[in-house]
């Protein structure tokens, strides 16, 4: 790729869609969520062509049950099954980590960078809007019209078109009618286009306003099926298979699916308790404890109080971590998290041997956190987890006064 067409894809939009869709998929588990390939609804919305079946396919289900893998899963699909040339698969990851990147604007502009990357050459009315813009002060981005307007041509010089967008619930609320109408009015203008949201159940009725007649729904929740082989997966690949038996083993299999099938993050969550444990003893013990009618703001609940109760300073280390990323503005990087933790008030030099290493961070929050390999953005595990500790104050003491009181120590 020459030096000016990735200044022009970068000039598009700030966004990194791909990356993120890189992160997620590494994270499936093989098999896991085919079943909504199998559906005739999906099927239909993926092959047919022009307006022979509705162009929007919504899948919506509660927190926690895993639409951002199965977005991931419909994306890659889709790239491998497209027949021929001149189809493009665009995404888009809303994150409520990331609210402040978010418009209508920069999320059609990351559909367009994705729509004419493997163009050649790239659009000249992008290109001539391009070179206008490097000489103007800072240069002018493009505003949402003719973005839009350049996104549907774009899009009309292919066979097909897929747009995928995921979590459009974690999208800024102010926004959304005008990324909504946007949308609309894509997917009117080019009938070779598909679209595939996800989201949670209430933005259900503000799909239904603006695609009418036009939107097949599907319900997401997670199978049997699905849930054991994401069991196996974690039992297959536990570092300590010594402190394991197939007692244990059968009744993580047996009980998990049937008491917990509703959401796949507090599986997840239960398996982090249960392997963290260093005794077969203390695995089962968990074990019991963690499938007794535990719901997502226990297993949060109890999590944060294993954070609380490590030794040494591992839990000020854990807490801190989920303090600065769950108040934060914008996402931070590893480097900048790590460190605003070793910063201590009162100093006047920042201790290069207070840095906690990544490798520590991640254990000392227990699962809750997890990095970005393609960006090195920190993030908490689900949207989920930023609601629980934003409406559980007690957690952080004045947690703004102290990031300010950190970040002025710092400079």
């Amino acid at each position: 790729m020459s030096d000016e067409k990735r200044q022009i894809l970068d000039w598009l939009s700030p966004l990194a869609s791909r990356e993120r869709h890189h992160t997620v998929s590494e994270g499936r588990v093989e098999g896991v969520g085919d079943w909504l390939l199998h559906t005739n609804e999906f099927e239909k919305w993926r092959t047919s062509e022009g307006g022979a079946v509705n162009p929007v396919l919504f899948c919506y289900g509660d927190p926690g049950v895993g639409k951002t893998y199965m977005s991931s899963l419909v994306i890659d699909t889709i790239c491998d099954r497209i027949g021929g040339d001149n189809v493009v698969v665009a995404c888009v990851y809303c994150d409520f980590h990331a609210q402040n990147e978010q418009s209508a604007t920069t999320v059609l502009g990351a559909l367009l960078k994705q729509v004419v990357a493997g163009m050649e050459p790239i659009p000249s009315e992008i290109k001539s809007a391009f070179e206008r813009a490097k000489k103007q002060v800072d240069g002018r981005t493009l505003r949402l019209p003719e973005i839009r307007a350049m996104l549907v041509k774009s899009l009309s010089y292919l066979r097909r078109g897929f747009i995928c967008i995921d979590a459009l619930d974690e999208f800024p609320q102010k926004n959304r009618p005008e990324l909504w109408d946007s949308l609309r009015h894509i997917i009117q203008e080019c009938p070779n286009t598909r679209l595939f949201i996800t989201g949670r159940p209430h933005i259900r009725d503000e799909v239904g306003k603006y695609f009418s007649g036009s939107a097949t729904v599907i319900p997401i929740k997670p199978r049997t099926e699905d849930i054991v082989r994401y069991l196996e997966m974690r039992l297959d690949r536990d570092l300590d298979a010594d402190i394991m038996d197939e007692s244990l083993r059968a009744d993580i299999l047996r009980v998990i699916p049937v008491t917990i099938s509703e959401i796949f993050l507090l599986v997840s969550l239960i398996m982090d308790a249960i392997l963290e444990q260093t005794t077969l003893h203390l695995r089962k013990q968990t074990f019991l404890k963690m499938t007794n009618g535990l719901g997502l703001d226990d297993a949060y609940r109890t999590t944060l109080h294993r954070i609380q109760q490590q030794n040494g300073s591992k839990a000020k280390l854990g807490m801190g971590a989920l303090m600065w990323i769950s108040r934060s503005e914008r996402p931070l990087k590893t480097e900048e998290l790590c460190h605003a933790l070793a910063v201590e008030t009162g100093t006047t030099d920042l201790n290069l041997e207070n840095i906690p290493s990544v490798r520590t961070l991640l254990g000392c929050t227990l699962g809750l956190v997890s990095i970005d390999p393609q960006s090195s953005k920190v993030r908490l595990i689900h949207f989920t987890l930023q609601e629980y500790l934003g409406t559980h104050a007690n957690l952080f003491i004045t947690p703004h006064a102290m990031m300010a009181e950190i970040c002025l120590t710092y400079l």
